[in-house]
């Protein structure tokens, strides 16, 4: 009878265990399901057809408010007007996430950039994806679709009230945009679907470029890459393009037209972009794309070649001309204002009255608060100015030819090694992401190798102390006689021989990701890649 008993006892025990590890597991279960669900986004949603503002109906509500036919996008009047309009209708409008405010290209600065506006009862972070099922009639893989994290705020923290710029629509193709909305605590509360019809734009006939991936696109460094001076459509328009990593057109910035900007570089401050918007005036305009500020150049001065900004000093650097003399202006960010501090036939009279034969600057960077390099391509030359904004002085030259040396040779560098220096480069370009010795820095130089076979890009490790140079690293790039850059983006390498009509990206370690091309070889100015985050996309 015992045994019976302690036999019973032991199966409802074995139940009782059994049951308890079943519930641990549908527990664990349930957990991973929840968990994923709060970090993974879903593929599948409903699309409807949104009520938005299109680009041309916004046009048309400023110009009447203004009451002018073809008001100027790039006026103060003109952005005042359209933050105007924009503020009424977030007044008026009852926005949800299912029926949110949708305006295309708000303020005339983003041709796709898709203004988002609503509001919910809980903070929250927005993610998107913006998915074309064609371009140009040819069928894309889904893989291809873009993902952003809207930005909202400079804090990062969630809000209620959800406004920023979705990027990633294509023109002239039906954009397929969703949003997956997250709380707190990063569970997905709530997801909706919109189609848009996008007009083409009529400056960009390039939608996508050639792309050759040499490594999986995850390989690749975050970001976009941003296309100065490439004309496509043979009307020579003015316009700043960003593509993804699979080479899609995803932003375009048009520029005054016909106002000769200098398409060369594009900088962020705060949550802000700066760059010219023609080749007299630079722009501050906010992350929905209205224009804080114009600073023009003063004195009747235009913008050349290349610009650098200083977000510690909030000052910018371009090369520039003036009367005819090229030279170097700054740009004061807080002040608004701007004046020349170099001079390049004063700085270099020595060698122009030794009969020196006129030069040519391509490039201008930081490498402190105070010191500039330049690149000058005549001489193969690359030219540190200490004291800029007060007493500048030539301190250091890497050259490939002796041009200089008989005005400047205390200031010559010389090897440390057995290679050939740069020649004709274009840019040269200044890596402060690593810490070297007190008066150490990396140069990374596009080396176009005129009358050569292949351009390069050179790695330098500079000595201030010792005034050496030694070649660190040479990566052989696709031939460009004219043109062409090199820069960083997060320790990657774009390398951009625009003048054979392509660019590559490399990691850390020298290999290479990707190659792009534009089609008919195209020829650009430069092509850097910038992230984007805590300005179109959260950080």
């Amino acid at each position: 009878m015992l045994k019976k008993a302690l036999k019973i006892s032991l199966i409802i025990s074995l139940f009782f265990i059994a049951v308890l590890a079943a519930a641990a597991y549908l527990t664990k279960t349930k957990k991973d399901d929840i968990k994923k669900e709060e970090t993974t986004v879903p593929n599948r949603v409903e699309f409807v057809k949104s009520e938005v503002v299109s680009a041309k109906d916004m046009y048309k509500k400023v110009a009447k408010k203004l009451k002018v036919k073809k008001p100027d996008i790039y006026s103060m009047k003109y952005q005042k007007a359209a933050k105007s309009i924009i503020e009424n209708y977030k007044k008026k409008g009852n926005y949800t996430v299912d029926s949110p405010l949708l305006i295309v290209n708000p303020y005339g600065t983003n041709t796709t950039g898709l203004y988002i506006y609503f509001k919910l009862k809980f903070r929250v972070n927005t993610i998107y994806s913006v998915n074309v099922k064609e371009i140009d009639g040819k069928e894309d893989a889904n893989t291809k679709d873009f993902q952003g994290a809207l930005y909202t705020n400079t804090t990062g923290m969630p809000l209620a009230e959800q406004e920023g710029i979705i990027i990633g629509m294509v023109p002239g193709e039906r954009n397929y945009v969703s949003v997956y909305i997250y709380d707190e605590n990063n569970k997905m509360i709530a997801k909706a679907g919109y189609r848009l019809d996008i007009p083409e734009a009529e400056t960009v006939t390039m939608k996508t470029l050639e792309a050759s991936l040499d490594r999986e696109v995850t390989q690749l460094s975050d970001g976009l890459f941003a296309v100065f001076g490439l004309d496509d459509n043979g009307r020579k328009e003015k316009h700043i393009l960003f593509y993804d990593n699979y080479g899609i057109l995803r932003a375009e910035l048009p520029l005054v037209k016909g106002g000769g900007a200098a398409e060369t570089n594009i900088a962020q401050i705060d949550d802000k972009l700066f760059y010219a918007v023609d080749s007299n005036r630079f722009a501050v305009i906010d992350r929905f794309g209205k224009v804080e500020k114009f600073i023009p150049l003063e004195g009747g001065a235009y913008a050349l070649g290349d610009m650098d900004l200083n977000t510690g000093i909030r000052k910018a650097v371009t090369l520039s001309r003036r009367n005819g003399n090229d030279g170097i202006f700054s740009v004061d960010i807080l002040e608004g204002k701007s004046k020349e501090i170099v001079n390049f036939n004063k700085l270099f009279s020595a060698y122009y009255k030794k009969g020196g034969s006129k030069l040519k600057f391509t490039s201008v960077q930081f490498i402190n608060d105070n010191d500039l390099i330049v690149s000058e391509k005549n001489t193969s030359s690359i030219v540190r100015i200490n004291n800029v904004f007060r007493n500048p002085k030539i301190k250091g030259v890497i050259s490939g030819t002796n041009d200089l040396k008989s005005a400047y040779g205390d200031a010559f560098y010389s090897k440390d090694g057995d290679f050939v220096s740069q020649k004709k480069q274009s840019t040269a370009y200044v890596d402060k992401s690593e810490k070297l010795g007190k008066k150490q820095y990396h140069l990374i130089v596009f080396d176009n190798n005129s009358g050569g076979l292949n351009s390069f890009s050179y790695k330098y490790l500079v000595d201030g102390e010792k005034m050496t140079y030694s070649l660190e690293n040479s990566i052989e790039l696709p031939y460009s006689a004219e043109n062409g850059s090199v820069s960083l983006n997060q320790g990657y390498l774009i390398a951009a021989s625009t003048g054979s009509g392509s660019f590559e990206e490399y990691n850390p370690d020298g290999y290479k990701l990707a190659s792009y091309s534009f089609k008919n070889k195209k020829k650009a100015y430069r092509v850097y890649k910038h992230s984007m985050k805590g300005s179109w996309f959260t950080k």
